[in-house]
């Protein structure tokens, strides 16, 4: 019987889980500076396209930056091989 595999998550991996739990916060930060001056429910700035910029800033770093880490964790990702087979007749004398 074998042990159960537990898979091991490689660095890149956590890198990647890193940058964008850092987008999420640096995003919520963006939109909460965009938001300031709302009073109440209407806010006379939220038609104003310069109140987001921020926040658009930062969503197009996040997607290139998710993008360019994705493609590097695919690229150094590692598959196993199956190993090789003995040649057909190679165990007869």
């Amino acid at each position: 019987m074998r042990a159960p595999h537990h898979p091991r998550w490689r660095l890149l991996t956590w890198v990647f889980l890193a940058f964008n739990l850092a987008m999420l916060v640096w995003l919520a930060v963006a939109l909460e500076a965009a938001g300031e001056g709302c009073a109440g429910a209407l806010c006379r700035d939220a038609e104003d396209p310069e109140s987001l910029t921020g926040a658009w800033l930062v969503i197009f770093c996040w997607l290139a930056g998710a993008v360019l880490l994705g493609i590097a964790w695919f690229v150094t990702h590692r598959t196993e091989r199956p190993r090789r087979r003995p040649r057909r007749g190679a165990h007869r004398p």
